[in-house]
């Protein structure tokens, strides 16, 4: 890519590369931290998962609201387990339990805290076990039994639960049945994801339209649901961000996990796509372009501003002097031709910015957009040529029709963009979405 330096050749040892500046930070997540959940469609193969969701897709009866629904179930795992075998068939799971029967050994509590006796696990804190639905195991969570098993349990399909205080093997449920017992085994429960959270530092709801549990005090009070992105947002960003349809149904472009049901904190990068927040951190230290469009992820005046003027100071050789490029701008997406240039290609396009003026008949504030020059190094090469011959008559005509073509010039907004923490980030950083729990 442009831009970013790529190794000297050896006809440009003499050029110097330019050191990229200090990355934006993100803003911190916050209360997203501690949020988790499993991957993604570890259970059914990838021809099976794809034909299931083209029928959904083609399904005239359902509205766009249930098929998002059901392929995020999908996604999500609820209709698949990690139970094929290479040929595709079911693969026998071991049942150590029949429903409702536990072994002595099993119903030794638990903690998450042994020494201030808070019952639960590593994961969670919570005063019951979980029967699963697979293999009869009682576990304090799926995480525990996703660790040391050969399947993934399906949360929804949990029936049973035994109370750590009193043994009681009953139905889940946010308190034990036992009329001896009768305690509140969590703070927060949803029956819907089975999910049990004694953390008293932690605040989850349950979004209907995400299909799990998240971290926040709830849908209209520090969130919202985004139906294009099918996301839940700080309501910060409510009118406020770039919707990408089903944007966090897809993997991180780093490190290739699912990020909708992450348990590792997403945020959006200002070109709209999501990323891991760690992914994010270690991404920017060699690189200043998203990982999946390429667009700069902050403003890189200052950083083009010094290619340009290392480019003064060393000159291509005369041989050079009538080549010439056609290059792709990854920022403002136009084509242009440029000198041909070792390393470096300065966009030739141009971007329209809104500013606000005053018009000076009315007096009133009113926006318009202007011209500005694109400038950007964040190019691509699409094809070398040297002038005055057929080469370059052919780069004539693609420019020629992709102007034809009507493509559109993107419409900057002079004002910073936005960010879930401060909502003024000068078109750097990125903004957290909200967390998954799981269960």
């Amino acid at each position: 890519m442009e831009g970013n330096p790529p190794p000297t050749s050896p006809s440009s040892a003499s050029m110097p590369v330019v050191p990229l500046p200090q990355p934006p930070v993100p803003p911190q997540p916050g209360a997203q931290d501690g949020a988790s959940s499993g991957s993604g469609n570890t259970g059914i193969n990838e021809s099976t998962l794809r034909r299931q969701i083209l029928a959904i897709q083609q399904d005239k009866s359902l509205p766009d609201s249930e098929k998002a629904r059901r392929i995020q179930q999908l996604m999500s795992g609820s209709f698949g387990q990690k139970h094929c075998k290479p040929g595709g068939g079911p693969k026998a799971i071991p049942v150590f339990n029949e429903p409702g029967q536990i072994r002595a050994e099993e119903r030794a509590p638990m903690y998450h805290d042994e020494e201030n006796a808070v019952y639960g696990c590593k994961h969670y804190m919570r005063s019951v076990k979980l029967q699963s639905h697979c293999c009869g195991k009682w576990v304090v969570c799926r995480f525990c039994h996703d660790e040391v098993s050969d399947h993934a349990i399906i949360r929804q399909k949990t029936k049973l639960m035994m109370c750590m205080r009193c043994y009681h093997i009953q139905p889940c449920s946010q308190f034990c049945s036992n009329e001896v017992c009768g305690v509140k085994v969590s703070r927060y429960y949803c029956n819907e994801c089975k999910l049990w959270d004694d953390d008293p530092k932690k605040n989850i709801y349950h979004c209907y339209d995400c299909g799990i549990c998240r971290i926040g005090k709830g849908l209209g009070h520090d969130y919202f649901h985004c139906k294009k992105c099918n996301v839940c947002m700080a309501i910060g960003l409510k009118d406020r961000h770039k919707c990408i349809e089903r944007n966090l149904e897809s993997d991180c472009p780093i490190c290739g996990e699912y990020m909708f049901t992450s348990t590792t904190t997403v945020i959006f990068m200002p070109c709209g796509h999501c990323i891991h927040h760690k992914c994010y951190q270690e991404h920017i230290q060699t690189s200043y372009t998203c990982p999946t469009c390429c667009k700069s992820l902050g403003n890189m005046s200052e950083y083009f501003s010094r290619i340009e003027q290392a480019l003064k100071q060393h000159q291509m050789p005369p041989e050079y002097a009538n080549h010439a490029s056609l290059v792709f701008c990854n920022d403002c997406e136009a084509r242009s031709v440029a000198p041909y240039h070792f390393m470096y290609h300065k966009c030739g396009g141009s971007i329209e910015v809104a500013e606000q003026v005053v018009n000076q008949t009315t007096g009133q504030p009113e926006t318009r957009k202007v011209a500005h020059p694109c400038g950007s190094y964040n190019t691509k090469v699409l094809q070398t040529y040297v002038r005055g011959t057929a080469d370059e008559a052919s780069v004539m005509l693609q420019l020629e029709a992709a102007n034809a073509a009507g493509a559109a010039t993107p419409v900057l907004s002079s004002s910073p963009a936005p960010s879930a923490t401060t909502f003024n980030n000068n078109g750097g950083g990125a903004a957290p979405v909200n967390g998954n729990t799981g269960s």
